[in-house]
């Protein structure tokens, strides 16, 4: 049913809002490591759906959402709870 279906989609986003932050492990192997360090913002992945998902945009995680569930209902909105 689509309630449920829209209960996924949310935890989905808010799953990728989440590892949005993750570090990759080649940046670790650099010394000396720094506490907030993160990814480049023109970091691109092997594929289309791995840079999709190091995006820190909001909308590319909605676009993977939709991929995975169909399309999104009208009138939704999402707002990450991790800035």
């Amino acid at each position: 049913d689509q309630v449920g279906v829209n209960i996924t989609r949310r935890f989905l986003l808010e799953w990728l809002s989440f590892l949005c932050r993750y570090v990759p492990v080649g940046m670790l192997e650099v010394v000396p490591q720094q506490m907030n360090q993160r990814p480049p913002n023109n970091l691109c992945g092997r594929s289309d759906l791995e840079t999709l998902m190091l995006s820190p945009d909001c909308q590319d995680w909605i676009r993977i959402s939709e991929m995975l569930l169909g399309p999104i209902p009208d009138g939704f909105a999402f707002e990450p709870k991790h800035k």
